[in-house]
């Protein structure tokens, strides 16, 4: 038989203090750093994780997995969203001093991507006996969903379309249920919302041509 062993342990520093020295002696010993914040919980955001400050060393000993068992671009995947929780962070700074107006339409369009990963996949309900636990080749479809939605999106704001249209989009909403889509109906739901993304930006597309 062959499994797979996890020990977790937690560690609190005073004040949430990373450099205390018990902290910085544990995170020498670890590969993977879950770092729990207060601000998340407030927020009603489960798990609490700061997706900015933890990370995983096991990310290099399970891409070959990955990409024989699940998708070969899943780690491709999983950098863009980084990439764009990352700029989200670096933006929210320009937001809170001059307000989101005065960000460029690609960063109006970042902003609204981040979030759709933030609530549409790291955000997770343990309670719902759906989204209580998602495989790994669920959660590489709705990565790949909202991704596709950010690149199709993309190419729309180069044609004229605003962020402001793209948020009354539909497919938004049925983007943000397909966590709670069971194991054996997400590939057929997923292919419906990608169908959807195609044909509601296409139809934005052919209305910013109409009015010029």
């Amino acid at each position: 038989r062959e499994g797979a062993l996890t020990v977790v342990g937690a560690v609190s520093p005073p004040g949430g203090d990373l450099s205390d020295p018990v902290v910085q002696a544990t995170l020498r010993v670890v590969k993977v750093f879950w770092s729990l914040e207060a601000r998340l919980a407030y927020a009603r955001h489960f798990p609490a994780i700061n997706w900015l400050t933890s990370y995983s060393l096991y990310t290099g000993n399970i891409k070959e997995w990955v990409k024989k068992n699940v998708s070969p671009d899943f780690m491709d995947l999983s950098s863009d969203a980084m990439k764009l929780l990352e700029e989200e962070a670096e933006l929210e700074e320009i937001v809170r001093l001059v307000g989101v107006d005065a960000l460029s339409q690609r960063d109006q369009l970042i902003l609204l991507a981040a979030r759709m990963i933030r609530e549409d996949f790291l955000h997770q309900n343990a309670f719902h006996e759906v989204d209580t636990y998602t495989s790994i080749k669920k959660q590489y479809l709705m990565l790949r969903t909202i991704l596709k939605f950010y690149e199709t999106a993309k190419r729309a704001i180069e044609r004229g379309v605003t962020v402001k249209e793209l948020y009354g989009l539909p497919v938004l909403e049925r983007i943000g249920r397909m966590k709670y889509v069971p194991e054996d109906r997400i590939e057929k739901e997923i292919e419906e919302i990608e169908r959807e993304i195609d044909l509601q930006l296409k139809e934005k597309m052919e209305g910013v041509h109409e009015r010029v």
